[in-house]
């Protein structure tokens, strides 16, 4: 009996061995590790290649803090224009935001119910009745001009402003002045007119030894005019002068009183030299009345 259990198992473990070379010939898995969790659930076993891959795939997925974040379905953003402006606008001012998937990045909406106020019909009346002006400065005796901004006619110092236009308003001496819109009024300060000033400043040589030919060929003065509005002022210059306007103001003058040496002669009779002529400059302002004159004379002692 011995011997016969003997054969049985040498027989055995020939044909095990011979199973174990066919299927390792095969190409069949013989690891012998753990392939079944505790739990009886199959244990997940990664290749290298595999796990190469999935961390690849980690690398490029998009990692969204939902505590700080919100995801918009698309579907949503279809007909709702004003979700879509919010999306656009976070999505442009949120510069770290990089996406390769379709998942939207948003920031929160604090307040969902916006309340819109509406304009009592009253205010809307006050509104329209404003007077709106803008930097607007006036001045005594001058043409000034006055815009209106307002949607209603203004009225300022009898003259007639339609809404959003301008019109030219001569002042007199007023301080103020009142401007109304319909039973709205206010009260604008007017600035004084300033007396304008003469400047005259001599550019030759003067005196007993300077000749009377040379400074009729020079200019002997230049004469500066100065006003808050040149243009209405009136100049003129009395005496044996010649007058070159320079413009803003400015004039050049040159000596013209004698034609010939024999007048010069004529005029230094029984005269102690250095000898002179004078001239004057008279400014006027033909708003304000305003008038002021300034003089000056050419010194010689010879022709």
């Amino acid at each position: 009996m011995k011997k016969q259990r003997d054969v049985k198992f040498i027989i055995y473990q020939a044909l095990y061995i011979f199973v174990v070379c066919v299927v390792a010939i095969k190409g069949a898995n013989l690891d012998l590790s753990q392939v079944i969790e505790d739990d009886g659930k199959p244990k997940v076993i990664l290749t290298p290649e595999e796990m190469d891959s999935i961390k690849k795939l980690l690398e490029k997925a998009i990692i969204v803090d939902t505590n700080r974040f919100a995801l918009v379905d698309k579907d949503l953003l279809k007909d709702n224009e004003k979700m879509k402006e919010l999306v656009r606008q976070t999505m442009v001012s949120n510069t770290s935001f990089v996406s390769s998937s379709p998942v939207v990045e948003t920031t929160p909406i604090v307040e969902k119910n916006e309340k819109i106020e509406k304009i009592d019909p009253t205010t809307e009346q006050k509104i329209e009745n404003e007077i709106v002006l803008g930097d607007i400065e006036l001045y005594q005796y001058h043409v000034n001009s006055v815009s209106n901004r307002g949607n209603n006619p203004i009225v300022v110092a009898g003259v007639t402003i339609p809404a959003h236009s301008t019109k030219q308003v001569q002042l007199g001496g007023e301080s103020t002045v009142t401007i109304s819109a319909g039973d709205k009024s206010k009260t604008v300060n007017v600035k004084d007119n300033s007396k304008p000033k003469i400047n005259i400043q001599r550019v030759s040589s003067m005196g007993e030894d300077a000749r009377a030919s040379d400074l009729q060929r020079s200019i002997g003065f230049r004469v500066t005019i100065s006003d808050d509005f040149p243009e209405q002022l009136d100049v003129k210059f009395n005496g044996p002068v010649t007058i070159e306007n320079k413009g803003n103001g400015v004039y050049d003058v040159k000596m013209n009183a004698f034609g010939s040496k024999s007048a010069f002669d004529n005029f230094i009779d029984n005269k102690d030299a250095p000898y002179n002529v004078g001239f004057t400059v008279s400014v006027s302002d033909r708003l304000s009345g305003h008038k002021i004159t300034g003089q000056q004379s050419f010194q010689f002692g010879e022709w």
